[in-house]
């Protein structure tokens, strides 16, 4: 183990221009951590980072991960819907009325108003001749009823995030990025209401079989959890889900050696975070083994 506070000083220096997300103040050695793993990942290599006795620290990297990894998905991975069809669900931005797709011919569809009450005065209003560049910017496909607050809180979220506002709304996404994590980092994640995000229970421990979105209405999400990588490979890889980044996170590492056989197939990168004194490692893996003594001086400086 090395102490000498110059050699954790120039660590810290060189990866002071990783460029992260400012979400909240986060401790030296949290900041240092997320940086170097942000520094792999952008260069598609796997690192395992270990904290030991220090778990709210690899939950405060993970929380920073996930927003970090949902904005990348949602800045360079969104993915404008093919086309739309009779029965669709739109609901538009600006009144905050939701409309259904009555007839689609080529890019030219008619648009109705759903009511939300029914008044014999009022009729629904139709617009005739929509094409598909005026729906995608101004509606957004909804699976169920979503409040105004809900759909401008994710907008406004990625707005001030990126100090810019997107053309159109972004709801669907030709990536995503999973957490192999037990249930308390989901729910630990109270900003997931602003990211849309989806978490799939392991059949053979929870009662609870169906998948939690974090904004149910819309029908795709940026992240996934699920607290089994066989759960993953079943629902998302085998299914042809293009996955960008795999995050192991304190579980499942009897496993890491079949998942980075599986790297091999699906070209995913892969991230390991655990909290031991004795990490399990793979040979294929570098693994950066933060002692206690270190954590110490990083935080200091």
């Amino acid at each position: 183990m090395i102490l000498n506070k110059t050699y954790y000083q120039s660590l810290w220096d060189k990866f002071q221009n990783v460029q992260t997300l400012s979400i909240e103040s986060l401790d030296n050695s949290v900041d240092l951590s997320v940086k170097m793993i942000l520094e792999h990942d952008r260069k598609n290599e796997s690192i395992h980072v270990n904290f030991q006795n220090s778990k709210e620290s690899i939950f405060e990297i993970a929380r920073q991960l996930f927003v970090e990894f949902a904005n990348d998905i949602y800045l360079n991975h969104y993915d404008l819907p093919d086309s739309f069809v009779v029965g669709d669900k739109l609901k538009r931005i600006r009144d905050n009325q939701y409309y259904e797709i009555t007839k689609a011919d080529k890019s030219q569809y008619t648009l109705r108003q759903v009511l939300r009450k029914t008044k014999g005065e009022i009729s629904p209003a139709i617009f005739p001749d929509m094409d598909y560049d005026r729906i995608t910017k101004g509606f957004v496909k909804v699976d169920s009823g979503v409040s105004e607050k809900t759909i401008k809180s994710y907008f406004d979220f990625f707005a001030k995030l990126n100090n810019q506002s997107s053309d159109f709304p972004k709801s669907n996404f030709d990536m995503k990025s999973v957490f192999i994590a037990k249930k308390p980092l989901w729910d630990s994640l109270g900003i997931k209401s602003k990211i849309p995000s989806a978490y799939f229970p392991n059949p053979r421990e929870e009662s609870h079989l169906t998948e939690t979105r974090s904004i149910p209405a819309l029908s795709d999400c940026m992240i996934y959890f699920t607290p089994k990588y066989e759960v993953c490979y079943q629902h998302l890889l085998q299914k042809g889900v293009k996955i960008k980044t795999i995050v192991i996170f304190d579980t499942e590492a009897e496993k890491l050696n079949q998942i980075m056989q599986d790297q091999q197939k699906y070209k995913f990168n892969l991230l390991v975070l655990s909290n031991s004194n004795t990490p399990t490692k793979s040979q294929l893996i570098p693994c950066w083994n933060w002692f206690k003594e270190e954590l110490a001086i990083i935080d200091a400086l």
